[in-house]
């Protein structure tokens, strides 16, 4: 990575932490996505991580999948839940060719 690079990605580090957020649990590359993603500007990059943090937060509250929420594709074999990996994110295997959508999708909306 280039120097400037690395000062840029410092710098929204700090706008983020200054919106009340951490950015600990995030690397470089997925800071450089939000970054990229808003034409290298620093502050809308750091505005985009926030809301994205939040969605996220709001949409998988425990940071994971637990087997009580995809009984369905659990019994049907389409998904395999397999711990957390070295690191300690979640693990799951997913197997597309076993999927068909339904044609309602209230079955994957959250509460």
């Amino acid at each position: 990575m280039e120097k400037s690079h690395e000062l840029e990605l410092t710098q929204m580090r700090k706008s983020v932490e200054k919106l009340g957020f951490s950015t600990e649990k995030y690397g470089d590359p997925t800071l450089m996505r939000f970054w990229i993603a808003r034409s290298m500007d620093t502050d809308k990059a750091s505005k985009m991580f926030v809301q994205w943090l939040k969605w996220r937060s709001s949409l998988v509250p425990n940071g994971f999948v637990v087997e009580s929420e995809v009984p369905d594709q659990l019994e049907a074999r389409k998904i395999f839940l397999q711990g957390l990996s070295k690191t300690g994110y979640p693990v799951m295997i997913v197997q597309a060719c076993k999927h068909y959508p339904p044609k309602d999708h209230l079955q994957f909306k959250s509460n």
